[in-house]
């Protein structure tokens, strides 16, 4: 028979590794859904478009926005306040971390269930928070231009401490806090108590051998997780056990936040 016993010179070509520094090659992963509708009780992940004056939020549509307006103005208003107050320096920080936050939503959602053990402790959802240091890092996507310096779960009064430390304590307790408390209330009246917000600390500061040109101060950003009862009572423990910190800081150095899933009704 023709050509028996040569050897083929073609070869096959090697599968697409995802690069783990750039986020690329992955592209089933890199399509999934990362965030739902900011609208309470909704989980519609498709078509999501930001709020046109803060970026912070993300609705499936007009309604779900109109509907929650009274609930994201004073956050809304806030955040605008703050970008109007930096520089060019400091708004690059702050839109770095803007993306940053958005990409890992949910793998901060899962870090905040671990490492309070919300699944046989649920009452520790109000009594601490997830605090994370982080400084820059050069990266092709803007959501993961942050690395993790160090991070903990702490108790509240620790975390005043820490956020007086480095001067944030009154802008917390004065900006922050107060609708933090109404947000709580209001959701854990809506759930009938089946769902309530972790809270998330982020202290991020131009420093390391990747800061920015410029001496920006540090920026606090405090970011409320809807954690909903349901979700955590399935969570299968092969996702629930394990070293939850060092998942937290692997799942950001390499790139790969974690996914949403819609809580169940049993």
């Amino acid at each position: 028979m023709p050509g028996r016993g040569k050897k083929s010179t073609t070869t096959k070509k090697p599968a697409k590794q995802r690069d783990q520094t750039d986020g690329t090659g992955d592209k089933a992963y890199e399509e999934g859904a990362v965030r739902f509708c900011s609208m309470d009780q909704c989980f519609n992940h498709r078509d999501l478009k930001g709020c046109a004056r803060c970026k912070c939020a993300y609705y499936c549509s007009v309604e779900c926005q109109k509907k929650n307006w009274k609930q994201h103005k004073p956050v809304c208003d806030h955040n605008v306040r703050q970008l109007a107050q930096v520089d060019d320096e400091e708004r690059s920080l702050e839109r770095h971390l803007r993306h940053w936050v958005v990409r890992f939503d949910a793998t901060l959602l899962v870090a905040c269930i671990r490492g309070l053990n919300l699944k046989y402790e649920w009452e520790r959802i109000g009594q601490g928070g997830l605090v994370i240091f982080m400084e820059p890092r050069p990266h092709t996507n803007v959501g993961s231009r942050w690395r993790i310096q160090n991070a903990g779960m702490f108790k509240n009064e620790v975390i005043d401490s820490m956020l007086d430390r480095v001067g944030m304590l009154d802008q917390y307790r004065e900006q922050v806090l107060p609708m933090h408390v109404e947000a709580r209330e209001r959701l854990q009246k809506s759930s009938g108590g089946t769902a309530d917000y972790a809270s998330v600390f982020m202290i991020a500061s131009n420093v390391g051998p990747d800061a920015l040109k410029g001496n920006p101060p540090p920026i606090f950003r405090f970011k409320p997780v809807d954690v909903h009862r349901e979700m955590v009572v399935h969570m299968p423990m092969a996702k629930y056990a394990g070293d939850w910190l060092e998942d937290l800081k692997h799942q950001v150095h390499d790139d790969h936040p974690s996914k949403h899933v819609a809580p169940t009704n049993s």
